[in-house]
């Protein structure tokens, strides 16, 4: 399949529910990304069935140091640097874009970390966690809403406020 990434621009954060399309888009993204030397999964709330700022999050998982693979293979595809006030450090970098797919725009954050790392398990144990815990799905759920009934609509601010909840269940299931 064809595809092309478009340019991303900061979003506000609003509440989307979920849609099984997110799942779709994912893994075309994964296999428009597929490169033998790295593996890329579907993480954050569209890959288990939460609602919130519908933005698609995935991981490039490289081996061997092979960072600057990594992020050049992305960046080779038209994936950009992250824009925000604090992003994400050269050695742990997240690249941006969107698709579009069907006529609807759909926004990427692809994180880029090393295969195995502390990071990746962990990454890997919240998504099997959230997908075996509707309760905590549907907490996780209320709590984005919450902050939007707030008021909060900037991308990171949306984002500190909710972090105290994923770093929550990420300790709870250590």
């Amino acid at each position: 399949m064809s595809m092309k990434i478009l340019q991303y621009k900061k979003i506000d954060a609003s509440f989307s529910p979920w849609t099984p399309l997110y799942i779709d888009v994912a893994q075309a993204v994964i296999d428009f990304i597929y490169l033998e030397q790295l593996e890329v999964i579907h993480i954050g709330s569209t890959s288990f069935n939460v609602g919130g700022k519908g933005i698609i999050d995935l991981t490039v998982l490289y081996k061997n140091n092979d960072l600057g693979l990594a992020t050049e293979h992305l960046s080779n595809l038209g994936f950009q640097d992250q824009i925000s006030k604090k992003p994400f450090p050269p050695g742990r970098p997240r690249k941006d874009g969107a698709v579009n797919l069907n006529g609807i725009v759909y926004y990427l954050h692809v994180h880029v970390i090393a295969s195995g790392s502390e990071e990746h398990i962990k990454q890997l144990q919240y998504k099997d966690y959230m997908l075996n815990n509707s309760a905590s799905r549907n907490k996780y759920e209320l709590s984005k809403k919450e902050i939007i009934s707030n008021g909060i609509t900037d991308q990171e601010a949306y984002g500190e406020q909710k972090s105290p909840f994923v770093k929550y269940l990420l300790k709870s299931i250590e």
